[in-house]
């Protein structure tokens, strides 16, 4: 309880550094912005930068609809005493820092999370007890260079689709990097280079766009701010795929094939005001038979669609994966609506109409404050992927890392509606619950080998085929969390009611979840 009501300050952090996607302080601002606060919107890509964060909380301090506990704390955290101004201390020189996590989990019938995966036996789910041990150097000169090196040890990484690292000897566990980087500023330009997270749009970890559900991608991208345009570019490599013949349809005379995988992208934001905002970009898959850059793919300023049908390309730009994407978010009133639009494929002949359908996502969000004594806010949320969104013929080219989605945790072929709801006693502690459905098809974004939307016109959405229904489950989930940046804790609780698991024509189970972490951080992030 002291934790709640007094919580310690963070300490100094380089303004460069990027805020870990764990960090408490996303919940808090998710939560602002819900509210009604448009000035805590920090940026369409995460992970936030610090000094980025710092800004957006002086921008809010004094704005009617920001006002609060939530806004508080914060500023305790981030900023200093005096009313729009910044620390005095800028976490100059060498900062060391770490962090311990126990994690507990308890699952009744199997588990179900994450999303894009199959209903599982329990033995496949998230072990009952695991320890995650961080170990964190940054070196910041002001705010004109970061570098920040994050070492982990997981006791257990079964069913941790952010783990990319072999087993360390015979164990279940992995010792890795999940960040190790530098990045500098000019102005309103910054420059990183190497590994860490990426999510852009969405919300948390998700997206439909390019998410942090899977392992951090090593690297080089470049970002802009100003006060009313943001952009940012990325080239990254993936995970290399083989291909054979008896997991891929290759012919038993064409030996294992080994692929390498790279993703680019870039993306501009136009922001007028801070209650409304445009967003455009595009992504890329690059499938290479060698290990070589594409430089045709790091200039930011030509779009994907014209650099892949340059007359002078042939071969392997014809297994690019290319996609585009738009969104929205603006204020009617207290509502804040946004949408995001993913285009995978879409048909502009007629003859290709007849053969292949159109393979979208789309994610539809409306959140208000609840008039109460206490900060609170509901949300409605309808999110789509279509039936083969994110996927192609060959596996190499479908839209994953390490066998998990690039794009939304709902992988291909499902939808979820849900309401949300969260309230905050104090600004350090989050009470949230909410219920929704979930349905799905056939298509998993690992199935091999892959599937194309070719010859797929008319069927049904979720996909089903004779003793092959889609799945479908009523969902609800309610969670505590302690957001202190010392001590955070989340406690959570989801039951769900799922028909035709797997899509099996079973009768309906009830699935339980239940999972409780504990974090103690020195100095961290």
């Amino acid at each position: 309880m002291a934790a709640i009501g007094v919580p310690p300050a963070a300490g100094a952090q380089a303004p460069l550094a990027a805020l870990p996607l764990a960090d408490p302080a996303y919940e808090q601002l998710a939560a602002l912005e819900r509210g009604g606060c448009a000035a805590a919107r920090v940026s369409v890509d995460r992970p936030y930068d610090v000094r980025l964060v710092r800004a957006a909380i002086v921008a809010a301090r004094g704005q009617p609809a920001c006002d609060g506990p939530i806004l508080t704390a914060l500023a305790r955290r981030f900023v200093g005493q005096g009313r729009g101004t910044l620390r005095a201390d800028s976490g100059d020189g060498i900062r060391l820092g770490g962090a311990v996590t126990m994690r507990g989990t308890a699952l009744s019938n199997g588990e179900f999370v994450p999303f894009w995966n199959d209903v599982r036996a329990r033995a496949a789910g998230d072990p009952p007890a695991v320890g995650i041990v961080h170990g964190r150097v940054t070196y910041a000169a002001g705010d004109r260079v970061a570098v920040v090196v994050d070492g982990y040890g997981e006791s257990n990484v079964r069913n941790d689709p952010t783990a990319r690292a072999r087993p360390l000897r015979r164990s279940a566990g992995v010792l890795d990097f999940s960040e190790a980087y530098v990045t500098a500023r000019a102005g309103v330009f910054t420059f990183t280079l190497g590994r860490g997270p990426e999510a852009w749009l969405g919300e948390g970890n998700d997206s439909q766009i390019l998410s942090a559900n899977g392992p951090p991608i090593d690297r080089v991208a470049a970002a802009f701010h100003t006060a009313h345009v943001e952009g940012r570019a990325l080239f990254g490599s993936l995970d290399d795929v083989v291909l054979d013949s008896a997991r891929d349809g290759l012919t038993s005379t064409i030996g294992p094939q080994r692929v390498y995988r790279y993703i680019a992208g870039h993306s501009i934001t136009w922001r007028p005001g801070r209650a409304f905002e445009l967003t455009a970009g595009e992504t890329a898959l690059l499938s290479r038979g060698s290990a070589t850059v594409d430089f045709y793919y790091l200039n930011p300023f030509i779009p994907y669609q014209i650099t892949q049908h340059d007359s002078g390309r042939t071969g392997d730009d014809a297994r690019d994966n290319l996609t585009a994407f738009a969104a929205a978010r603006t204020r009617l009133g207290p509502i804040t609506a946004s949408a995001e639009l993913l285009i995978d494929d879409i048909q502009v002949d007629a003859a290709r109409r007849l053969d292949t359908p159109d393979q979208l996502g789309y994610d539809l969000v409306l959140a208000a404050p609840v008039p109460l004594p206490l900060p609170a806010t509901l949300a409605v949320e309808y999110q789509r992927i279509d039936s083969y969104t994110y996927m192609r013929g060959y596996y190499s080219e479908v839209y994953q890392q390490y066998n998990v989605p690039l794009g939304s945790a709902l992988g291909p072929d499902a939808d979820y509606a849900r309401v949300a709801a969260d309230l905050f006693p104090t600004g350090w502690l989050r009470l949230a619950a909410d219920a929704g459905v979930w349905r799905r098809g056939l298509q998993r974004i690992d199935e091999r080998p892959g599937q194309s939307a070719a010859r797929h016109v008319g069927e049904p959405f979720p996909t089903a085929l004779a003793g092959r229904p889609a799945q479908t489950a009523a969902i609800g989930d309610v969670s505590m969390q302690i957001l202190t940046p010392i001590m955070p804790v989340t406690g959570s609780v989801a039951v769900a009611r799922i028909r035709g698991a797997n899509n099996l024509p079973l009768a309906a189970t009830t699935y339980v979840r239940a999972q409780l972490a504990v974090t103690y951080a020195f100095r961290y992030p």
